[in-house]
């Protein structure tokens, strides 16, 4: 009877004190490795914390979106580069980067992550942005951050495969808030098959 008892104990307790599989929020994790096969992989290092796509929507305002999209090819007359991803665990955050290459299709090599001010308009577009209302190292955030034309990064594309429908590459940027707070993103890596405008 002791020992049916003593098991009935330890077994309750591992029960109600193991880790649950739905926690898994994307911080802690190890970043996803550089690939080039269009695995559909995000990560990057939000100052120094590891920040993967989990559950969620980038786009707060669209149904059934996923939590990381690319969308690439010509419209308006240009090409363009859109890349979301969005974890809305414990908080939430949100990272937009975009391209805008006028005429000429996207190649594999290096592109500001600054702003751009397209022919005609002359409202500048962030080419990196984040929102952030999450503990990140440690500290509570919360707010919009952009990266503008003297604070910036780079996306490097690494490869592009028009057939089966991917890009893959690295990037890193510094963005600014309203009130002078910066966020660094760093180690950034994407390996993401784009759908077409």
């Amino acid at each position: 009877m002791k020992r049916t008892c003593m098991f009935l104990i330890v077994s309750l307790f591992l029960v109600f004190t193991a880790c649950d599989l739905d926690d898994d929020d994307g911080v802690d994790e190890e970043l996803p490795a550089i690939t080039t096969a269009g695995l559909n992989t995000f990560g990057c290092l939000i100052n120094g914390q590891v920040y993967v796509p989990k559950k969620g929507s980038f786009c707060l305002d669209c149904a059934n979106t996923p939590k990381l999209q690319l969308t690439y090819g010509e419209i308006f007359e240009g090409y363009r580069f859109a890349l979301g991803t969005h974890n809305d665990i414990d908080g939430y955050v949100s990272m937009t980067l975009e391209l805008f290459n006028g005429l000429e299709p996207l190649t594999e090599g290096e592109y500001s992550l600054s702003q751009t001010i397209l022919e005609g308009n002359d409202i500048p577009i962030a080419n990196a942005s984040c929102w952030i209302n999450k503990k990140i190292s440690g500290e509570k955030i919360e707010s919009e951050f952009y990266s503008n034309e003297n604070i910036g990064g780079v996306l490097e594309i690494i490869k592009i495969d028009e057939e089966k429908k991917f890009i893959s590459g690295t990037f890193y940027f510094s963005a600014l808030d309203g009130n002078g707070q910066f966020v660094n993103i760093t180690d950034g890596r994407f390996d993401v098959t784009y759908k077409s405008f």
